[in-house]
């Protein structure tokens, strides 16, 4: 389970704002017990059945990194038994890796057996980051590599805050513009016309 404590200035100007569920989860100690629903995923939010054939490119910033965490992890044990799969892309951003870098182990050693491509974007520490501030900066820095995956085949996902995903899109369809010889009218609306079925998102607020 991944969250982001939330405990900022109040919208209103007066006093703070606290977030109810994840200042209770970050109150709990190891041996807690929390009861929890878990519900199915959008159908389209699932690593490709074909995995041998089909690449994937994962975008998410913070917490976005969750359901990806679960996506390398299989693909992990998919290479364990035995299996060659396509290559895989993670886009990934956060602010410090000093400070906030989620499951960097994890992250590392994965990258090192070959489940998965890490590409970070750190908005306060960009000279690690190939100069790229947010994730839609490193996605579109790394186009050829992008556009490479896109003509295999590859699914996209992707993860994270509204205005990560918004930002996401617009690199998106600025990327199938220029990929595409089309206006970006044009390119937006080939894009919709994909939803679900080479790429699927999770947005939350």
């Amino acid at each position: 389970m991944t969250y982001s404590l939330l405990d900022k200035p109040s919208l209103s100007g007066s006093g703070q704002h606290i977030g109810v569920a994840t200042s209770y989860l970050a109150s709990l100690a190891a041996g807690d017990k929390l009861h929890v629903a878990v519900r199915r995923s959008h159908a389209a939010f699932h690593l490709p059945r074909d995995a041998e054939k089909t690449p994937v490119i994962c975008i998410g910033a913070g917490t976005g990194l969750a359901p990806f965490r679960g996506f390398i992890q299989e693909r992990a044990a998919m290479l364990g038994a035995g299996r060659q799969l396509a290559p895989a892309l993670l886009f990934l951003g956060c602010r410090d890796p000093e400070v906030d870098a989620l499951y960097a182990e994890e992250l590392a050693r994965w990258q090192g057996m070959g489940a998965v491509d890490v590409r970070h974007a750190y908005s306060r520490a960009t000279e690690r980051s190939e100069g790229c501030r947010y994730v839609q900066d490193r996605l579109y820095h790394d186009k050829e590599d992008v556009f490479e995956l896109w003509m295999m085949g590859a699914k996209v996902y992707i993860c994270g805050g509204r205005e990560v995903g918004v930002g996401v899109e617009d690199v998106c369809v600025k990327l199938a513009a220029e990929g595409g010889d089309r206006d970006e009218a044009a390119a937006r609306k080939w894009w919709e016309g994909i939803r679900n079925e080479r790429y699927a998102t999770d947005v939350f607020d």
